[in-house]
């Protein structure tokens, strides 16, 4: 996934990464997570969280590289 992919994503799920500090964008990976993790119950959402976790490493890893 490129980083255009992973912040589609997130803004498509209702969060904006760009606006967001490390501690905010973890706490909003949570939230999603809460919300789509296939251990709360929701066993449809496995491949959404799966991208999920996939657009939080691919922001992540752009951010810090610098």
């Amino acid at each position: 996934m490129n980083l255009n992919e992973a912040l589609t994503l997130f803004r498509r799920l209702g969060v904006d990464p760009t606006q967001l500090n490390d501690e905010e964008l973890q706490a909003e990976y949570f939230r999603l997570a809460k919300r789509y993790h296939p251990d709360a119950g929701n066993q449809s959402t496995n491949e959404l969280m799966a991208n999920i976790n996939v657009a939080r490493d691919t922001i992540n890893a752009t951010y810090r590289s610098g």
